[in-house]
C-alpha cells in the first residue's frame, strides 16, 4: 500500500514537471492570459452589475404593495371642549373615541409616469457599452504585455545562444593556446588571457540565463499563471512571419476613440435627464384598511371591526430647484467638450505613431539586413583568424579584437531585433489590430 501511495505521489510530480515546461507559443500565451487574468475578469463582473442596475431600475415600473399594522391601546383619552350653545350655555369637555384603536391596512402606489426613470435606463444601457469598452481596452493592454514578455524571452533566448557560442570558441582557444604554451609560442600572459575571456564569457552566460529565466517569469506573470512556460518559437522563425510591408490604415478603430465616443452620448443622456427631471411624475395610489373600535379588546367580535378604502391621482412637479439642472447640463456639456478635445489630440497622437511606425520599419528592416551581413562577415574573419592563431600569425589580443567585433554586430543585430518588434507592436496598436 505504502509502495502503491509512493508511486502515484511521483507520477503526479513528473506530470506536474511536464505541465510546467509546456511549450507554448504566443497566440497561446495571449489566448490563456485573457482567460486567467484576475483584474479581466473582475472587469467582467462589473458588466453584470450593470446589467443587475439595469434590472433594479425595470422595477421600478412595477407597482409598489406594503401592509402596515398599528395596535394601540389608549390610556388616556384626548379631551376637546365643545363651545358653549352646542350642547348648554357653558363649554363643554368631552373625549371622543375608544380605549382600543387597531388599525390594518394595505397601501398601493404605481407610477403613471416618471420622467427619471427611461432617462437613468438609457443612461445604464450607455453605461453597459461603455464597461464593454473598459474591457476590450483591458483586454488589448493586456495583449501588449503578453507579447511583449513574449518578445523578451525571444531576444533573451537568442543572445543566450550567442554568448554560448562565444564560450564554446573561448574554450576552444584555451585548448589551442595549452598547446601553444607548452610549444612556447606564446607567453603565460597570452594564456591568462584567453582564461580571462573565458571566464568572463561563463560570467556572461550565467546572466543572461538568469535574464532569460526572469523573462518567463514575468510572462507567467502577465498571463495571470503560477506555471512556467517555454516558447514554441524562435527569433528567426518568428521575424519570417512578420509582414514588413506597412501600410496607412484607419485609426477609427482605436478602443480609446471610440471610448471618448461612448462618454459624450453618455454626457448627452445625462443633460436629457436633466430636461426631463423638470416634468411631472404621475403616480396611482389606493388604500384598504380595517379598524378596530371598542372601548374593551374583542378582537374577534363581528361588530368591531369598520373598513375604509380610497384611491387617488397624485402629480408632482417641480417648480424651482435653485437653477440645479441647469448647472449639472453645463457641467455634462464642459465634459463633452473635454472629450471631443481628447479625440482630436488621439487622433492627432495616432496619426503620429502610425506614420512613424511605417517609417521606423521600413528603415529598420533594411538595418537587420545589414547587421545580419554584418555577422556573417566576423564569422568568416573570425574563421580565418582562429587559422591565422592556430599558425601563429597573430596572437590573443588580435584574435580576442576579432571577436569583439563579432560581439558587436551580434548585439546590434540584437537591438535592431528588438526595435523591430517593439515597431510591429507599435504598428498594431495604432491601427487598432492588436
Amino acid at each position: 500500500m505504502k509502495n502503491q501511495f509512493l508511486f502515484i505521489y511521483f507520477l503526479l510530480f513528473f506530470v506536474n514537471i511536464l505541465q510546467a515546461q509546456k511549450n507554448i507559443n504566443l497566440k497561446e500565451a495571449i489566448e490563456l492570459g485573457l482567460k486567467n487574468r484576475k483584474d479581466l475578469q473582475n472587469l467582467q463582473i462589473n458588466t453584470q452589475i450593470t446589467n443587475n442596475e439595469l434590472e433594479k431600475i425595470k422595477t421600478r415600473n412595477l407597482p409598489k404593495v406594503d401592509a402596515s399594522a398599528d395596535f394601540r391601546y389608549n390610556t388616556q383619552l384626548q379631551t376637546n371642549i365643545l363651545p358653549a350653545g352646542a350642547f348648554g350655555p357653558e363649554p363643554t369637555a368631552v373625549r371622543f373615541g375608544t380605549n382600543f384603536n387597531n388599525l390594518i391596512g394595505v397601501n398601493a402606489t404605481y407610477d403613471l409616469y416618471n420622467p427619471a426613470n427611461l432617462a437613468d435606463k438609457k443612461i445604464t444601457l450607455q453605461n453597459l457599452e461603455i464597461d464593454k469598452a473598459t474591457i476590450q481596452k483591458s483586454e488589448i493592454d493586456i495583449k501588449n504585455a503578453i507579447t511583449q514578455a513574449y518578445y523578451a524571452i525571444l531576444l533573451n533566448q537568442e543572445k543566450l545562444k550567442y554568448s554560448e557560442a562565444n564560450i564554446q570558441r573561448t574554450q576552444k582557444y584555451i585548448e589551442e593556446g595549452k598547446i601553444k604554451l607548452k610549444e612556447k609560442s606564446i607567453l603565460q600572459t597570452d594564456f591568462d588571457k584567453l582564461l580571462l575571456d573565458n571566464a568572463n564569457a561563463q560570467m556572461v552566460v550565467e546572466e543572461d540565463t538568469k535574464n532569460l529565466q526572469l523573462s518567463k517569469l514575468y510572462l507567467s506573470n502577465q498571463m495571470g499563471s503560477e506555471d512556467n512556460f517555454n516558447i514554441a518559437e524562435n527569433l528567426s522563425d518568428f521575424m519570417k512571419n512578420i509582414d514588413t510591408n506597412k501600410i496607412q490604415k484607419s485609426i477609427d478603430n482605436r478602443i480609446e476613440i471610440k471610448q471618448e465616443q461612448l462618454k459624450i452620448t453618455q454626457n448627452q443622456l445625462n443633460i436629457d435627464k436633466q430636461t426631463r427631471l423638470g416634468l411631472p411624475t404621475v403616480s396611482l395610489y389606493g388604500n384598504f384598511s380595517i379598524q378596530n373600535l371598542s372601548n374593551n379588546f374583542e378582537p374577534f367580535a363581528s361588530n368591531v371591526w369598520f373598513p375604509f378604502s380610497y384611491v387617488g391621482l397624485k402629480i408632482n412637479a417641480s417648480l424651482f430647484d435653485g437653477f440645479l439642472r441647469k448647472k449639472t447640463k453645463n457641467e455634462f456639456q464642459l465634459k463633452t467638450l473635454q472629450s471631443q478635445n481628447t479625440i482630436s489630440k488621439l487622433k492627432n497622437d495616432y496619426n503620429y505613431e502610425l506614420q512613424s511606425a511605417i517609417v521606423e520599419m521600413q528603415n529598420i528592416n533594411q538595418k537587420i539586413k545589414n547587421a545580419q551581413e554584418n555577422i556573417k562577415l566576423a564569422e568568416s574573419i573570425l574563421l580565418i583568424d582562429n587559422v591565422r592563431f592556430k599558425e601563429g600569425k597573430i596572437n590573443a589580443s588580435e584574435l580576442k579584437n576579432t571577436e569583439y567585433s563579432l560581439q558587436t554586430a551580434q548585439n546590434n543585430v540584437l537591438n535592431l531585433y528588438y526595435n523591430f518588434l517593439m515597431t510591429e507592436l507599435k504598428y498594431q496598436k495604432a491601427v487598432g489590430e492588436l
